[in-house]
C-alpha cells in the first residue's frame, strides 16, 4: 500500500478538470454554503492540462475552504489525474465529483453521516441530471438519473485509507471510460461495501446537444469502447460484460442496426437537413438520432478491438 498523507479535514473533494472553467466556477460555488464548516473539509482540485483559463479562475475564486491546486501541464487521463488529487489529499474521507457536478447544500453532510454509520463503506449519492449550471430549489428525477454502479465518480464517497488499500485508479487507462469501475471491482474485493444517500445530491449539468457537438461525442464513444474491452480484458465476468454491453444479445442488436448502415444512413440525414445550424440544440429525434450515433461508433470500435 502506498503512503499518504495526515489526516487533517474530515472530508476532501476531489475534482479533476479539463477546459470546463465556466461550469467548474459554479461548482466550486457551489460548495461555499455546506452545511458542514468550511474548516471541516478541503478542495483538492486538479487541472489536468487546461488551457482555458481555470487556473487564473481558481487565483480570483476567494473561497472560504482550502483549496489544493494540483497542475498537468498535458492532459493525462482521469485515472492519473485522480491519482495526483489522491496522493495530495488530506481528508478521512474522499468525495469524488465531476467538473459539472453542483453540490446540494447538504451533499457533504450526508456523505459524512454515512462514513460515521458503516466504518468501509462507499456511499453513492444522487446524481441528478440537469440542463443548467445552476443548483434547483428541488431535485426532479429523471431517467439518466438510475444508476446500478458500485462506484461512480460523479458523487461518490469512500476512506481515503480503502483507495490507497485497493491500489488506487489503474494508470493504464488513458482515455475516456470505466477506469471508477474497475476501482470499483478493486473496492469490493477488499471487502468495503456500497449504501445509497439519496440526500446526498449533485446536480449534473448535461444540456442537450448541439450539431457541432456531434463529432465530439463520436470520439467520446469510441474511446470508451477501447477503454471498455479493457476492462474486460483485465476482469472478464458476467458483470463487466452486462455494465458494458459486450455480451451476444446486446451485440446482435448492434448487427442489426449496422447492416446495411441504415441507422448510419437515417440519423446522418436528419442532423445534416439544411434548415439545422451548428449551434441549434438537439432535441426530441434529433437528440435520439445522436445517441444512436454514439452508440454505433462505440460498438464499431469494440468492434475493431477484437479483429
Amino acid at each position: 500500500m502506498s503512503t499518504y498523507l495526515p489526516d487533517i479535514y474530515d472530508i476532501t473533494v476531489q475534482i479533476c478538470s479539463h477546459n470546463r472553467c465556466q461550469v467548474l466556477q459554479k461548482v466550486l460555488e457551489s460548495l461555499f454554503d455546506q452545511t458542514i464548516g468550511t474548516d471541516r473539509f478541503e478542495l483538492v482540485l486538479v487541472d489536468d492540462g487546461s488551457t482555458d483559463g481555470t487556473k487564473e479562475m481558481i487565483q480570483r475564486l476567494q473561497a472560504p475552504y482550502h483549496i489544493t491546486y494540483c497542475k498537468h501541464e498535458r492532459n493525462m487521463g482521469l485515472a492519473t489525474a485522480r491519482n495526483t488529487g489522491l496522493r495530495a489529499a488530506q481528508g478521512r474521507v474522499i468525495l469524488i465529483i465531476d467538473d459539472d457536478v453542483i453540490a446540494d447544500p447538504h451533499m457533504l453532510e450526508e456523505h459524512w453521516k454515512v462514513h460515521q454509520q458503516y466504518d468501509k463503506c462507499v456511499c453513492n449519492g444522487w446524481v441528478n441530471h440537469v440542463t443548467k449550471p445552476e443548483r434547483p430549489a428541488q431535485p426532479q428525477f429523471t431517467m439518466a438519473d438510475i444508476s446500478t454502479s458500485f462506484f461512480w465518480t460523479s458523487n461518490v464517497s469512500v476512506k481515503r485509507r480503502d483507495l490507497f488499500a485497493a491500489g488506487l485508479f489503474d494508470e493504464s487507462f488513458k482515455e475516456y471510460g470505466w477506469e471508477d469501475q474497475e476501482m470499483g471491482l478493486r473496492l469490493m474485493a477488499i471487502g468495503v461495501s456500497k449504501h445509497n444517500n439519496f440526500k446526498a445530491v449533485g446536480f449534473h449539468v448535461k444540456g442537450n446537444p448541439k450539431r457541432r457537438d456531434l463529432e465530439r461525442i463520436c470520439r467520446q464513444a469510441e474511446a470508451k469502447g477501447r477503454t471498455a474491452v479493457q476492462y474486460i480484458r483485465k476482469h472478464d465476468r458476467l458483470r463487466t460484460r452486462l455494465a458494458t454491453a459486450i455480451y451476444l444479445p446486446r451485440l446482435a442488436v448492434y448487427k442489426f442496426t449496422r447492416w446495411g448502415n441504415w441507422m448510419e444512413n437515417l440519423c446522418l440525414n436528419r442532423l445534416s437537413r439544411p434548415a439545422l445550424s451548428p449551434d441549434d440544440e438537439l432535441t426530441g429525434f434529433d437528440a435520439w438520432c445522436v445517441r444512436q450515433m454514439a452508440s454505433l461508433r462505440y460498438f464499431a470500435e469494440i468492434e475493431r478491438m477484437y479483429n
